[in-house]
């Protein structure tokens, strides 16, 4: 509630203009760890977990679009977020293409 009251008042200085849009346009998303247990509020975890892949990027090169990136790092995301529930990622991938059963050659 006290970001929606900083959110609707007018600011003059740019820099505060700057934050305030900021914030407004993460509004929904700012709190999400205190609803979500597995949400680290500091972000570090996640960070730490793209950390390799942002470096392996940079130095080969591979992705060179920006959806290649995206999808390069949504999948590798969700690979170490299913490690780090002790989940088989193999197995939640196929659940997540159907439930069919992948082929190993």
């Amino acid at each position: 509630l006290h970001l929606e009251g900083l959110i609707r008042e007018d600011y003059e200085a740019q820099e505060v203009k700057k934050l305030i849009e900021k914030i407004r346009n993460g509004l929904g998303h700012w709190l999400t760890f205190v609803t979500e247990p597995d949400v680290d509020s500091t972000n570090n975890r996640a960070e730490r977990a793209l950390r390799e892949q942002v470096v392996l990027r940079k130095m080969f090169r591979t992705l060179r679009s920006a959806e290649g990136v995206q999808i390069h790092e949504t999948i590798t995301t969700m690979l170490a977020t299913w490690k780090r529930r002790g989940l088989d990622p193999p197995e939640q991938l196929q659940s997540i293409l159907g439930g069919e059963e992948l082929s190993s050659g």
